[in-house]
């Protein structure tokens, strides 16, 4: 279990540094494990008995984030991480059921206090030097035993689902996910919010029982994926803090590419350390790890989802096929039915806190991914989703995904999302900055990799891409298909 290898992991190991604060403090090992400590006592003595009762925690990533969600750990909770960033609706969505939300300052505690009149909200540093006499008079909920969080994943609606993520199966996929990694301390930059699971798994857990570090980016920076923003700017982030270990979501990806072709040196972008890459959330054009790679930049391509506590397949050193989500993790059997994905995995979650029609399928004991993939000398390949397949009226099918990734290897094209189901030809949304001429041309260069019926000519480009992305992208980076699709595709057909 994760929570017993982390802190045993605190109680036994030699200390040493183990985060630091880029431009501010570094903590050690043995004070984490003191904080640790000290708001677990805290949190009992505020709330009693808190086993199997649900804790958010509504805060960007920082020291606190970390010792925090630990606390809740040793004290037997369920962590329920929630993006700052999410709207009103969605915060109260997730947050309905917990017993109380762990906030890093005051005003996110009055904006918690609005959304949630009845909801208590502490304040780590503050809950630790507090005395109360007052008993806790609330009557929690208490999610099933095993549970160690859980975690949100976007679906068709404003309101995020919650995936109850178990304390084993975390704690076997990080041993899992450790084979696949140098075996050396870990050196982490962390940019993608904390409230995702991967960046627990890839940025917490793994560098800390790696015997390596984790590095916070400067207070008051954003995290990567939060909100919109430069990515030239959280790639300038990276080198001086000399990471050997990092998670890079395609986009920043794509931007180094940029600059590598630009005349920027590999140290001047990732630092001296040859960082081990990885990747995932989103497809990647195998063309930009192509080029990456010819340059010297190794990425190491994954799969996951949450349902699977994160990851499913990976690729590594020792197995590596550029465009391939890689080799899966031990201990998981697939299976392809129609094209789709399923996986039976000792990894698996335990349900759904919450749920919506696009919870996956976990009746038979296989996860069923919705995502449509094939294998080639057991690497993975992931090629479509089964709910997104557009069917024209011409019953022509297009994996709306395919047709996307091809028009994306134009680095004139930010993103697209491709539309016109019962149509007689498909439509796009192009989020683009360049000239609707210079666009089109690209798109003309590209579309011999397609068949005719999938290639696209009707488009709409929006020069707006942080105002488009901030109101229909989810909080990882994922179009809101369904959403885009009501808001543009009358205009699209007009």
């Amino acid at each position: 279990m994760i929570s017993q290898k982390m802190q045993h992991y605190l109680t036994t190991s030699t200390d040493r540094v183990v985060i630091r604060e880029m431009h501010g403090r570094d903590y050690t090992l043995h004070g984490l494990r003191d904080d640790v400590e000290r708001l677990a006592q805290a949190l009992q003595a505020r709330v009693g008995n808190c086993e199997r009762k649900v804790f958010g925690i509504a805060m960007r990533s920082c020291y606190e984030w970390v010792y925090t969600l630990l606390a809740i750990q040793k004290v037997g909770g369920v962590l329920l991480p929630v993006p700052i960033e999410f709207s009103d609706d969605q915060i109260g969505s997730l947050l309905g059921k917990a017993a109380a939300v762990f906030v890093s300052d005051e005003p996110t505690a009055r904006r918690l206090h609005r959304i949630l009149p009845d909801k208590p909200s502490f304040i780590p540093r503050q809950l630790m030097i507090q005395s109360t006499d007052t008993p806790w008079a609330q009557d929690d909920e208490l999610i099933p035993a095993g549970i160690v969080s859980v975690i949100h994943t976007s679906g068709t609606t404003s309101k995020p689902k919650g995936v109850m993520i178990r304390d084993a199966a975390v704690g076997l996929l990080v041993d899992n996910v450790m084979k696949r990694l140098p075996q050396q301390p870990l050196h982490y930059f962390s940019i993608v919010p904390m409230s995702l699971l991967i960046e627990q798994v890839l940025g917490v857990f793994i560098p800390i029982l790696s015997g390596g570090t984790l590095t916070l980016m400067p207070e008051g920076v954003t995290e990567y994926g939060a909100a919109s923003g430069n990515a030239r700017h959280y790639l300038e982030l990276i080198a001086p803090n000399h990471p050997n270990f990092l998670y890079l979501p395609p986009k920043l990806l794509e931007e180094a590419n940029l600059l590598l072709e630009q005349g920027a040196s590999i140290e001047d972008l990732f630092g001296p350390a040859n960082p081990h890459i990885i990747t995932g959330g989103a497809k990647i054009p195998a063309t930009v790890l192509q080029a990456l790679d010819a340059r010297g930049v190794q990425v190491f391509e994954a799969y996951g989802l949450s349902e699977n506590s994160s990851i499913i397949s990976l690729n590594s050193p020792a197995e590596r096929r550029i465009g391939s989500a890689g080799t899966l993790l031990d201990g998981i059997e697939p299976k392809l039915v129609d094209g789709e994905l399923l996986v039976k995995t000792p990894t698996l979650c335990a349900g759904y806190y919450n749920a919506d029609d696009t919870a996956c399928d976990l009746s038979d004991g296989y996860l069923h991914t919705g995502d449509i993939a094939e294998f080639r000398d057991g690497f993975l390949y992931i090629t479509g989703r089964k709910k997104h397949v557009i069917i024209l009226s011409t019953a022509r099918n297009i994996s709306p995904e395919w047709v996307e990734n091809v028009y994306k290897e134009s680095p004139l094209v930010d993103d697209m999302i491709v539309m016109g189901e019962g149509r007689d030809e498909p439509c796009a949304i192009i989020l683009s900055t360049a000239s609707p001429a210079s666009v089109q041309d690209e798109m003309a260069r590209l579309e011999h990799r397609l068949a005719d019926f999938a290639r696209v000519r009707r488009i709409q480009i929006v020069g707006d891409i942080a105002g488009f992305r901030d109101q229909f992208y989810t909080v990882t980076g994922r179009p809101r298909r369904a959403e885009i699709e009501a808001r543009f595709i009358d205009q699209l057909y007009a």
